[in-house]
């Protein structure tokens, strides 16, 4: 009875298709060009003056939203991990003594560090928060 053999022929070659991985690489450069085209990109705003700006008496806490994002509270600066302990104390205290909560911000500061600190301001229960606004600017009309 003949027996079968099993073994591999020597002589063969093994090619790879690279062409659906070169289709992909190319798929894959395409969609990183696009969604870098798309990227988010800050948007500059001249906020306008206020006209109905006046000044504020009795007890005033200011939080102050520094060009670079950084924040104080009476001067003093304020690490983000720390705003809401201070705002939960600040509100709580505005039951007891009543005051103005006030909110300036540089004109360069990043818009997301005014809505941060707006958000943390009602997330603690607070009621009004004031914003700060410049004066409307002199003219020199007759």
């Amino acid at each position: 009875m003949p027996m079968l053999r099993l073994t591999r022929p020597l002589n063969t070659t093994s090619d790879y298709d690279l062409i659906p991985l070169i289709d992909m690489l190319f798929i894959l450069l395409i969609f990183f060009v696009i969604a870098a085209a798309f990227a988010v990109r800050g948007l500059e705003v001249d906020l306008p003056t206020a006209h109905s700006s006046k000044t504020l008496s009795g007890r005033v806490i200011e939080l102050r939203l520094t060009a670079d994002g950084g924040i104080l509270c009476e001067g003093v600066p304020l690490p983000r991990q720390e705003v809401r302990d201070k705002l939960h104390d600040l509100v709580l205290g505005f039951r007891s003594r009543p005051g103005r909560l006030v909110l300036v911000a540089d004109p360069k500061a990043p818009v997301e560090g005014l809505i941060f600190l707006v958000d943390e301001v009602r997330m603690q229960g607070g009621e009004k928060l004031l914003i700060a606004t410049s004066g409307h600017p002199a003219t020199d009309a007759p």
